[in-house]
């Protein structure tokens, strides 16, 4: 059974023209966590797609996880600061 699988929506990240936006955020950037989580967010519901599409349901299921602690993540962090 194969369920109809929405590809992520590109407009909800804001893109930037800096290397951090191709290679993704990391100590030398001076990225923060907040910023490398939600760069997580990003990237694991675009491989989670992918997943999906290629029938692999558990690495879906656990991309999506990834994905969903990195957004808890965000959120902690922006109610902190």
């Amino acid at each position: 059974m194969s369920k109809a699988v929405k590809h992520p929506n590109k407009s909800d990240a804001s893109p930037e023209k800096s290397l951090e936006s191709k290679m993704g955020p990391s100590p030398e950037t001076g990225a923060s966590a907040g910023e490398t989580a939600r760069y997580i967010a990003e990237f694991t519901a675009e491989l989670s797609y992918l997943a999906q599409r290629a029938d692999l349901g558990l690495l879906s299921y656990l991309l999506d996880m990834a994905r969903l602690e990195a957004i808890r993540t965000v959120k902690a962090q922006h109610e902190k600061g």
